[in-house]
Formats: C-alpha cells, structure tokens, sequence
C-alpha cells in the first residue's frame, strides 16, 4: 500500500475516532472540558482529537473510552450514515478497506444503533459468519 493511500485512511480514522467522541458527549451530556478531566488529558488535546489534528496513543484513547463510559471500539466503530457530516462515501471507503484485508465478496462489515433484541439476533448473526468465515480458510 502506498503512502499516499495510508495517510488517506488515517484521516477517515481520525474522523471516525472524533465523530464518535463527540457524539458519546452529546449523548451524556458533557463538555469536552469534563473529558479532559476525567481522561487526565489537557483540553486542548482533547479539542485536538475532536477536530481530527490529534494523534491519540491507544492509551489516551482507553483513558478517553473509560471516561465517556464505553467500550475502546465503540470509538472506532463507523458511525451511522448521516452523523456529523459522515457520509455514505466515506462508509463506501472503509468497505473497500475490508476488502483489501481479505473479507470475501458476500460478507460486510456495517455499523448502526438497535435495541438490545436486535443486538442480541445481530451477535448470533456475528458468531455465525466468523464461523463460516473459518470453514472457507
């Protein structure tokens, strides 16, 4: 992969990271000066990683997940299409993503908000695909 396509990918994550810090605060009512207190980060960090400039070590990042109370990959997780200026083209990039890493046609990776019935069917819709997934290797 060339430098160019990497450094494209880091700026979709970066704003993956910084939608989704800033939807948890909307969500819990918080400031991102409250983060910055209980992430133990300045908050001008925390405004640099909420406008995408930040680097965050994986540290920083479990310190900022604990803060707002959820779990490391809920801040890594796509957002849903229409959050924040997130768009049907950037999800479309990530799919190709998953390509490049060998998900094989027919399988996709999605992200969205449901009910804990619907969570529950869709993590034994999860376990049952890593299961097929393991039979074709």
């Amino acid at each position: 992969m060339e430098r160019w396509e990497r450094e494209g990918r880091a700026v979709v994550h970066k704003k993956i990271l910084c939608i989704n810090i800033m939807r948890y605060l909307a969500m819990r009512g918080l400031k991102k000066s409250d983060l910055a207190a209980k992430a133990d980060v300045s908050i001008s960090y925390i405004s640099d990683v909420t406008n995408a400039k930040g680097n965050p070590s994986l540290e920083t990042m479990v310190a900022i997940a604990d803060a707002l109370e959820v779990p490391l990959v809920a801040l890594l997780e796509t957002p849903p299409v229409g959050t924040d200026n997130w768009d049907a083209s950037l999800t479309e990039s990530l799919l190709k993503d998953d390509a490049k890493l060998g998900l094989p046609p027919g399988f996709r990776r999605v992200s969205g908000i449901v009910t804990e019935h619907q969570a529950f069917q869709i993590a034994k819709w999860h376990k049952s695909a890593h299961d097929r997934l393991k039979t074709k290797q």
